[in-house]
């Protein structure tokens, strides 16, 4: 799958999952790297603002500080390995 870019949105992508539970969507995207496609991260969740977004192949060792991960107004929960893992950014007032 092509990386994550502006231009190709998740929300809409047919190999991204969206099921729809009557009041937010879930979105579940294949990121191939975290660190290395982290600015379209941001963008898209600072532009559709989705309750809850789960990344698999997140490709960052068990070490990795998750700071630099983080976007405001969303809590990162994460379980990186190296060359798999994944993540999930849940807006702050669902918590």
């Amino acid at each position: 799958m092509s990386p994550c870019r502006s231009d190709f949105p998740l929300v809409g992508n047919p190999k991204c999952l969206n099921t729809s539970l009557n009041f937010f969507f879930i979105n579940l995207y294949n990121i191939r790297g975290l660190r290395s496609n982290f600015q379209f991260v941001e963008h898209h969740l600072s532009s559709t603002e989705p309750p809850l977004l789960f990344f698999t192949e997140t490709q960052l060792s068990e070490a990795t500080d998750s700071s630099p991960s983080s976007v405001p107004s969303y809590f990162l929960y994460s379980h990186f390995r190296f060359k798999a893992g994944c993540c999930v950014y849940v807006r702050n007032d669902l918590t």
